[in-house]
């Protein structure tokens, strides 16, 4: 029976060993980060990064979210189902809001700051959406408006991860002291 099974063994492991042969580096790669045990543990500071950088991908005006969250939990070791369903709160239509909340946001940090500004006001966003076109900002710096809302940006990413992190480890803490009076009696 040993014998049957170590012959089983071995040639489970050249299957293994011929299949990971045929696969690219970066899949190599990838399948061994993204399936290590660490991404995927429930731990208090691993679901914080998580739900952190999940948060800070879900307002980011980038196409697939979810995967810039699980890029950052593999750079800042997070938990990788928490930053895919934290970077889904953000609903459909919602970069239709948020873009120009973050153009906004970094105009006015330039303007307090005192760095040059593009000249563009709320009132010629709203007649461009309005008239879903360019017309009203006919003369600005496109840079210009480009450096604001990237400056806005990444302020309400960084904010929002900051705030969910904070409030991920706060719940965990209000959720082990529960627990702990709960267990002791004293609830």
């Amino acid at each position: 029976m040993e014998h049957r099974y170590r012959q089983l063994m071995r040639r489970v492991r050249l299957y293994l060993l011929t299949e990971v042969r045929k696969k690219s580096w970066a899949s190599k790669f990838l399948s061994a980060r993204v399936f290590d045990s660490v991404y995927w543990s429930w731990d208090r500071q691993y679901v914080a990064t998580g739900a952190a950088w999940g948060a800070a991908a879900a307002i980011a005006p980038l196409p697939m979210q979810s995967l810039w969250g699980v890029f950052a939990c593999l750079w800042r070791k997070g938990n990788i189902p928490v930053a895919i369903l934290m970077a889904w709160l953000s609903p459909p239509g919602f970069t239709f809001f948020a873009i120009p909340a973050q153009w906004w946001l970094g105009w006015f940090l330039f303007s307090i700051l005192g760095f040059p500004t593009s000249g563009a006001n709320w009132e010629m966003l709203k007649a461009g959406v309005q008239q879903w076109s360019w017309t009203p900002f006919g003369g600005l710096s496109i840079g210009m408006v480009s450096l604001e809302f990237a400056a806005g940006w990444m302020v309400s990413s960084v904010v929002l991860g900051s705030l969910c992190y904070g409030l991920v480890q706060l719940g965990w803490r209000m959720g082990q002291f529960l627990h702990s009076r709960k267990k002791s009696g004293k609830l």
